[in-house]
């Protein structure tokens, strides 16, 4: 089963979480941003990549990069 990444921002534009649905659109997991983090590019692609790792490895959904 697929699970579609959401990014999610507040009002400043810093990226607070990431929201997964399956391909129904039913919520899967939210991977939030550690608010210690600086919100560089570098910092962002990471997040991602660690996000998108654990939903496919861990939880066993295909996710698109």
């Amino acid at each position: 089963m697929k699970a579609i990444p959401i990014d999610v921002y507040d009002k400043e534009g810093n990226l607070t979480k990431i929201e997964f649905v399956d391909s129904n659109g039913d919520h899967v997991i939210d991977a939030q941003w550690d608010p210690t983090e600086e919100q560089t590019s570098e910092n962002r692609i990471k997040f991602r990549t660690w996000a998108y790792d654990h939903v496919s490895f861990n939880l066993k959904y295909e996710v698109d990069r």
